[in-house]
């Protein structure tokens, strides 16, 4: 490599330089509304970058035993670029406290988050993380091992039920009614299901604390592509307490493949003691895709210990993507 050029560049401004054409810029991999503690750059002779992320020190997740900086909104254009970027943020993040450095990741989990790490070569779906195939390879050659794992599940439509009848009877007799998103109250309904995610998110693994507007306006964002058949609200005794959101697969529309339905957020409030909910819900959105000519449906980005993987075995699905973490001690 030509001599290069080390910079950190404090919060989250967008850095006045030019970018190699090769990868992408700071403001497509880190926008400054992520607030990022700072952004460290890699330049050329020619004071061109050639590999650049951002860095959150300040308001990362919990994790026991450490405090955890993350490292997010990462390019390079070769291994000795990336070795050099990931050595630098590794060193700022220990300047600042930090005992383990995570990535890839925006800071939390409500944002961009997860490298692939193995593929049957299923296309990309709306929604999934993507990147080129050596990143991995270059973190751990910069010394960074897997954290944790996800996974993605492909089913044929229709799929075997998860929830058995007597599930189903019983959260019936104890006052659970499933019905769809009502589109004429869509703010009120999104407000709805944000109290159900904070309460079963929280104890999820790297959790962080959302506000109510930044995730209405994550829903806001898809609204056009959003149908009330794939929101599923369960209610008991008229209160929400568990929800699922799908969507179709908008990437497989664009290129004039049919589309799967995502079922990309499943969600019980553990308070309302409604067990089995969870795979009633998705039997539920599952039944309206196959209603509605669906023939796949795709369980997405699911944490390798998180217990909707039971749904998706009953369902017959098949994983056919898987996703990785990484980290390293500082």
């Amino acid at each position: 490599m030509n001599s290069s050029t080390h910079i950190i560049q404090a919060g989250c401004a967008l850095p006045n330089l030019a970018v190699i054409s090769e990868i992408p810029t700071p403001a497509d991999c880190s926008p400054p509304h992520e607030n990022a503690d700072a952004r460290v750059m890699i330049t050329n002779n020619r004071s061109e970058i050639i590999a650049h992320a951002a860095l959150w020190w300040n308001q990362s997740p919990a994790m026991q035993g450490h405090r955890l900086g993350a490292i997010g909104g990462f390019t390079a254009c070769d291994t000795d670029s990336a070795k050099l970027l990931l050595d630098l943020a590794c060193d700022t993040l220990r300047q600042h406290g930090c005992t383990i450095a995570v990535g890839p990741m925006n800071g939390n989990t409500w944002r961009r988050y997860r490298f692939v790490v193995e593929s049957d070569g299923h296309p990309p779906f709306l929604l999934e993380p993507s990147q080129p195939a050596e990143y991995p390879l270059w973190w751990q050659a910069a010394g960074f091992n897997e954290l944790v794992r996800y996974s993605s599940s492909l089913m044929t439509l229709p799929a075997p039920r998860a929830a058995p009848d007597t599930v189903c009877e019983r959260l019936a007799q104890n006052g659970v009614r499933i019905r769809s998103l009502d589109p004429e109250r869509f703010e009120t309904e999104l407000k709805a299901i944000y109290e159900i995610s904070i309460k079963s998110f929280a104890s999820n693994f790297l959790y962080t604390p959302l506000e109510e507007q930044a995730f209405i306006g994550s829903y806001l964002k898809v609204r056009e592509h959003i149908d009330p058949r794939f929101i599923r609200i369960a209610e008991r005794d008229g209160v929400p307490c568990g929800f699922v959101f799908g969507i179709p697969d908008l990437n497989a529309m664009q290129t004039g493949r049919k589309p799967a339905l995502i079922v990309k957020t499943l969600a019980v409030d553990p308070q309302s003691r409604c067990a089995g909910l969870g795979s009633l819900l998705v039997d539920e959105i599952q039944q309206a895709a196959t209603d509605a000519g669906y023939t796949h449906a795709i369980h997405a980005l699911q944490y390798e210990r998180n217990t909707s993987l039971k749904i998706t075995k009953r369902n017959a699905g098949e994983k056919f993507r898987q996703y990785a973490l990484f980290q390293k001690i500082l």
